[in-house]
């Protein structure tokens, strides 16, 4: 969810508190806890940490009370002696605990991931229910804090919202989820797995993502619906990464692994000029047999549109459409390369963030390995 979300949601938080702290600084400090999980940006110094960080650990429902009990340490006014109405410290420790829980629900209903069980798992949850920026959302927190001092109902009624409307689009996913599963299935078409995704302006369109089984190999389609869950834009398909080739380039890489898991029916296309690795590797190929080097770009359509003018937009800004992709340079034995040329032996790997640097950092993979305990307790590998 966007900065502008979360920190408007604690600030609504704060004036609908019956009492509350008489400090200029205790709405500020409200909306900067709702917001302050999103630090981990600042320690995400290489594409591989913003995988690894963003969303994580902060994130951590195990965490949560920590994190709170910190912001609450320091939110010195709000428990002030010479603040009017002061809260004692348990008080703010649960009011910024609450903040902390707040920030985690609105990253969950959207489709980035985030990891809240870390750092016992690292799986990421996603609800699929708004988009990452929705005005049915935002503006109605914006409006309750405006007019905050009219009434107070309306702060309450507003942070209902927070909850309702998300939970009205999980709905509504569902039922997208249901009947694009029955046409498919009408059609004879072998689908391993459907996803509806929000698009710009759900819950009135939606896309539906879907794995295919064909004679080809494996075909990862998208298509628009409108809010009803009819179609209303042509089918586009792309070339799927099979499960098998998923599992073996997790196995030989950390990096690869961590993007993957991030992933959402991940597909791969032709490396586009520009991203080639410098032409030394630096790393051996079979010292018995001539290899043949192949690279693709491996990405997925969770951050796309279905919209003609999104895409426009998007369009626009290097990037935006496809803001993550793992770049890989595999080495095939002559005569061995599958069909699709999506296997093989990992000789380098890049993870190309368009937003965050033009140019991939090229690098042999890093085998997985058992993490440090410090590491595994913030969730790195």
């Amino acid at each position: 969810m966007d900065p502008l979300t979360h920190a408007a949601s604690g600030a609504a938080a704060m004036l609908a508190m019956p009492r509350r702290p008489s400090t200029r600084w205790a709405v500020p400090l409200a909306a900067l806890a709702a917001a302050f999980p999103d630090v981990d940006m600042l320690f995400a110094n290489s594409p591989l940490n913003l995988l690894l960080l963003h969303r994580g650990i902060t994130h951590s429902l195990f965490f949560a009370p920590l994190l709170g009990l910190l912001l609450a340490l320091a939110a010195r006014p709000l428990q002030s002696h010479g603040t009017p109405g002061r809260w004692k410290l348990r008080t703010v420790w649960l009011f910024m605990t609450c903040m902390v829980l707040l920030h985690i629900w609105l990253d969950c209903i959207t489709t980035y991931g985030t990891m809240i069980f870390l750092p016992f798992s690292s799986l990421r949850v996603r609800l699929n229910a708004v988009f990452i920026i929705d005005f049915l959302l935002t503006l109605p927190l914006l409006w309750a804090i405006w007019r905050w001092r009219a009434r107070r109902t309306l702060l309450l009624l507003v942070l209902a919202w927070l909850f309702v409307y998300p939970a009205f689009s999980i709905a509504i996913n569902a039922h997208h989820e249901a009947r694009a599963t029955a046409r498919l299935a009408a059609q004879g078409r072998d689908v391993s797995r459907v996803v509806i995704l929000p698009d710009a302006l759900a819950p009135f369109y939606w896309r539906a993502l879907y794995a295919e089984n064909t004679s080809a190999g494996l075909r990862v389609h998208t298509q628009g619906l409108d809010m009803l869950g009819r179609p209303h834009s042509p089918e586009a398909t792309d070339t799927g990464l099979s499960p098998h080739c998923e599992k073996s380039l997790a196995g030989q890489s950390v990096t690869a692994g961590a993007f993957l898991e991030f992933t959402l029916l991940p597909v791969v296309s032709p490396l586009e000029e520009g991203l080639e690795p410098p032409p030394d590797t630096g790393v051996p190929l079979a010292a018995d047999t001539s290899s043949v080097l192949r690279y693709t770009k491996i990405s997925d359509q969770r951050f796309g549109s279905n919209l003609k003018f999104v895409r426009k937009i998007m369009a626009a800004r290097a990037g935006s459409e496809v803001p993550f992709a793992l770049l890989t340079e595999t080495a095939f034995a002559q005569g061995h390369a599958d069909a699709d040329g999506q296997c093989g032996r990992l000789v380098r790997e890049a993870l190309h963030f368009p937003n965050h640097a033009a140019v991939p950092r090229w690098q042999p993979p890093q085998p997985p390995s058992e993490p440090a305990l410090w590491r595994w307790l913030v969730g790195l590998r």
